[in-house]
């Protein structure tokens, strides 16, 4: 089996209702500070966002590092910045030797005064993978719940 159409199999969809704007909600995806706040699988990690240039095809870089100093570092570029309705971007983790770059689609559509955002992270490389990865993204999500209230 070609290892490239074997990623493209493995994604994840989670959706979330939050009771802001959908501007709020893009914002909180791509304000460097309130990223900050929010975006890690606990709130016991720290949140570092060492580089984020938001226009199509620039680079962001950001740093997850635990209590006891591990750091988990994601990096990519941004494929769609469509203010308050989109958001695409690469995924890569700087630890991982077999560099699978993944893509990350955040969606958000107001329905009756809520913001109902779908995150879709597809082309990952194995089901393990997608397993981890949607255990961070709860994580991730319930932070983003909190920041809002």
């Amino acid at each position: 089996m070609d290892t490239a159409v074997a990623i493209e199999n493995f994604s994840l969809t989670m959706n979330r209702s939050f009771k802001h704007p959908k501007k709020d909600v893009y914002e909180a995806w791509t304000n460097k500070d309130y990223l900050t706040s929010w975006f890690a699988p606990t709130k016991e990690f720290t949140t570092i966002v060492h580089e984020q240039e938001l226009k199509v095809g620039g680079k962001y870089k950001i740093e997850m590092r635990e209590p006891d100093g591990t750091a988990h570092v994601i990096h990519g570029e941004y494929v769609v910045l469509n203010p308050f309705d989109q958001i695409v971007f690469t995924w890569q983790w700087e630890s991982d030797e077999q560099e699978v770059n993944s893509l990350v689609t955040i969606d958000l559509k107001e329905t009756n005064g809520l913001t109902e955002m779908t995150l879709l992270h597809e082309k990952l490389e194995s089901q393990n993978s997608v397993d981890l990865h949607s255990e961070g993204w709860i994580g991730c999500l319930s932070q983003l719940d909190e920041y809002f209230k």
